[in-house]
């Protein structure tokens, strides 16, 4: 019997066609598999430029705001543009970087209750130090009774609280009566104020509140922020009750968890104020001095500001890990 022999065209056909079930499966931009090589090897090239020297160098030190792209630098002056003629001032300092802006952040107002966080702070660190005992009791005196913000006051004249509580219901309640009750037993304003001094913070007391700038308050939360960092149940302590502190509902966005402080004294002008650590990716730090009372424009002002800072300080990594990348490829 004599073979059938096979056309060359229909094996130059059938070659073809392999050829392009190849290609539409390894190197089509539209394959499933191809796109799943593809963002393998680029993950992997990735992750060996972030194992350079070069790229370490670059991630541990701040993004200048000319490698800024158009995006990020319209988010921070979208920010800035809350603040055209209010009576406001803010200042968001990341907390890893150091990089900070803002609007009036040298401006002092009227602090109110924000200066009991650098009294409480001092508190916890003498106890730290074994220089003060938490668990001592102090008395309600006559001489403490005043109104305000707070909940002692509604408590009997006579009553006994640990200084532990006291430091509690200063945070979360922004306790007037407590605020005193700790003053006396830290030895007046004035100890407070030299310790902050010591650390290169220039507290300036007119009554035993004083003044406040956004860079005063941001100085104030990275303070916190570094003794939170050292684990100390004291400072655990601190951040659940500043996460539990009153009007919360100002500056809290979304489900980032805030701890802050706030401060108001509507009768001396409308006087409200907030220093806050956000517990992003990257905590960054957030002051904002205003009188405006307890407003809607107010708690708007606060919220937004609050709500682009985050999204701000995500895109801002986003951007400075692709830049170090980049940047760290073209050097190696």
């Amino acid at each position: 019997m004599r073979k059938r022999k096979v056309r060359k065209p229909l094996i130059l056909i059938a070659f073809v066609i392999l050829i392009g079930i190849f290609y539409f499966t390894f190197f089509n931009k539209d394959s499933v598999l191809s796109n799943k090589i593809g963002d393998s090897v680029s993950l992997a090239l990735k992750n060996i430029v972030k194992n350079t020297e070069a790229y370490k160098k670059c991630i541990n030190s701040t993004l200048k705001e000319e490698n800024f792209s158009d995006t990020l630098k319209s988010k921070k002056d979208e920010i800035i543009g809350l603040y055209n003629g209010v009576n406001a001032n803010f200042m968001y300092t990341d907390l890893k970087d150091n990089y900070s802006f803002g609007e009036g952040e040298d401006e002092e107002l009227y602090a109110a209750s924000v200066t009991k966080l650098p009294a409480v702070l001092y508190a916890y660190k003498l106890a730290d130090e074994g220089k003060l005992d938490l668990n001592k009791e102090l008395i309600y005196l006559a001489s403490y009774k005043t109104g305000g913000s707070g909940i002692i006051q509604n408590d009997n004249i006579g009553t006994k609280y640990k200084l532990s509580t006291i430091l509690e219901y200063t945070i979360k309640y922004s306790d007037n009566i407590g605020y005193d009750m700790l003053l006396d037993e830290l030895g007046g304003r004035g100890k407070v104020k030299e310790y902050w001094h010591s650390l290169g913070y220039n507290i300036k007391y007119t009554d035993n509140f004083g003044n406040l700038s956004p860079r005063l308050g941001n100085g104030y939360i990275k303070e916190v922020y570094n003794y939170y960092l050292t684990g100390k149940e004291n400072a655990k302590k601190l951040i659940d009750d500043m996460k539990a502190s009153d009007n919360l509902e100002y500056v809290k966005s979304g489900e980032i968890a805030v701890a802050h402080k706030y401060g108001e004294y509507v009768e001396g002008g409308g006087y409200y104020n907030d220093v806050s650590l956000n517990f992003t990716e990257y905590p960054f730090a957030l002051s904002i001095t205003s009188t405006l009372g307890l407003t809607d424009r107010m708690k708007n002002l606060f919220l937004e500001t609050h709500r682009l800072s985050i999204e701000f300080n995500n895109l801002y990594y986003q951007e400075k890990e692709n830049y170090c990348v980049e940047k760290s490829r073209v050097l190696g």
